[in-house]
């Protein structure tokens, strides 16, 4: 009683912002946290919202704070900024109390990709002309052919924020995502060396080529380390990332994982995204996932799939649609309302990234299920192992599986996406 008693006290120090440092033997902490569309029925009883979230733990960093975002965007910013009068912007206190931290001696550093540079430059430069701040850009086309695509936060090389949330005002009250606030030293340290080959890579970019490819592994037989979920159970946790040409040796390439969990699957799969894809524009053949989707359908598992209305595109939807006609598999889009205020440009959609199996296996990222995102991108994935893993990503589904905002695809139906800005 008492040892539940003590390990109950400190997940609430963590979730009240303190800079707690568990005992060596105590698990980790996980939290999942939302950003929910405002004026929908989205918001799910139990999930902290990023907005609240990221500005707290900011304030409670005493040592360095590491981001990484494919871009940055306040309203006003950038070509694709603009919002209705009135439309608050949840991420200029989350941008204050970045400075506020390098004000006090924090390391603040922030890392962007270039492809974007051009449409959201103010940030990054605001931050390089901070005290106490830096700000790099990393030309991941150059090197990778892809982007910087992943999204997270490290904090004192503790505790760290992984999500579908782009550092945009959008992301934090317009559109729907999901999120991971984790406390756990050693799942940090790996994040930390992502973090640090990206930011060396992006003053040394000639350095890509002394990259050596991560190995491929079987999930079940990477060594997890315990965390404990906001719900109490006790899994294992396991950081992946791609892509698989640049990964520091112990982190494993996430792609091979995310097949060895749906194959694992007996009873359900459920999976969120904002798009999937198994071919691209080009025509080239990306099936590794889908495949397994479909072996998991002949097992008898029950397969449903949450979808944006953004992937009702011409190649898109026939993969989509034979996908939906298999015994065992039921797809429905989302379609976010508008905002009653005025139109606001490629916001009001689903853009969580994660799959349950079974009630106790988790992935939840920052890829999209297309090719370029796990062989040319930089991506960010997390896997929990255990009974009780998925609990809340499974009430997030459930949510938007049954809400008024869901239409269930059929083979025979007809669908255009909706206009983006």
């Amino acid at each position: 009683m008492k040892t539940q008693l003590l390990l109950g006290c400190l997940v609430v120090l963590f979730l009240a912002g303190s800079p707690v440092r568990a005992g060596s033997d105590a698990p980790g902490t996980v939290s999942f946290v939302e950003s929910v569309p405002v004026e929908t029925a989205l918001d799910l009883p139990g999930l902290e919202e990023a907005a609240v979230v990221w500005p707290r733990v900011i304030k409670a960093a005493r040592k360095s704070v590491r981001v990484a975002s494919f871009y940055y965007s306040r309203i006003g910013d950038g070509k694709d900024a603009a919002a209705p009068a009135g439309t608050p912007d949840r991420l200029v206190p989350v941008l204050d109390a970045l400075q506020d931290a390098a004000a006090r001696g924090v390391q603040v550093q922030l890392l962007a990709d270039k492809k974007f540079m051009g449409n959201y430059p103010e940030v990054p430069h605001l931050f390089a002309e901070t005290s106490g701040a830096e700000s790099r850009i990393l030309d991941a086309g150059a090197m990778w052919g892809g982007i910087l695509h992943a999204k997270y936060m490290l904090l004192d090389d503790y505790t760290f924020f992984v999500g579908s949330q782009n550092w945009d005002w959008r992301a934090l009250d317009q559109i729907h995502e999901l999120g991971v606030l984790v406390a756990q030293p050693q799942l940090a340290a790996k994040l930390g060396e992502i973090y640090d080959l990206d930011w060396r890579l992006a003053a040394h970019p000639e350095d890509a080529h002394d990259t050596e490819p991560g190995a491929p592994a079987n999930l079940f037989e990477v060594p997890g380390v315990p965390v404990r979920t906001d719900d109490g159970a006790v899994v294992q946790g396991i950081l992946a990332a791609s892509p698989r040409r640049a990964l520091p040796a112990d982190v494993p390439w996430d792609l091979p994982l995310l097949v060895d969990l749906i194959d694992s699957a007996r009873d359900s799969v459920h999976l969120q995204l904002l798009s999937y894809g198994v071919t691209d524009r080009e025509g080239r053949l990306f099936d590794d996932l889908d495949r397994a989707l479909r072996r998991a359908a002949v097992r008898r598992v029950e397969v449903r799939i949450i979808l944006s209305n953004w992937s009702k595109s011409k190649y898109k939807l026939p993969w989509i649609k034979s996908l939906a006609v298999l015994p065992h598999v039921e797809i429905r889009f989302t379609n976010i309302p508008a905002y009653s205020k005025g139109f606001i440009p490629f916001g009001r959609v689903e853009h969580a990234k994660y799959l349950t199996v079974d009630g106790k296996g988790l992935w939840i990222g920052t890829s999209n299920w297309a090719r370029d995102y796990f062989y040319n991108s930089r991506n960010i994935s997390l896997f929990f192992l255990g009974t009780g893993a998925p609990a809340a990503p499974d009430r997030f589904f459930n949510l938007s599986w049954h809400s008024e905002y869901a239409e269930v695809v059929t083979p025979a139906g007809q669908y255009s996406p909706p206009a983006r800005n």
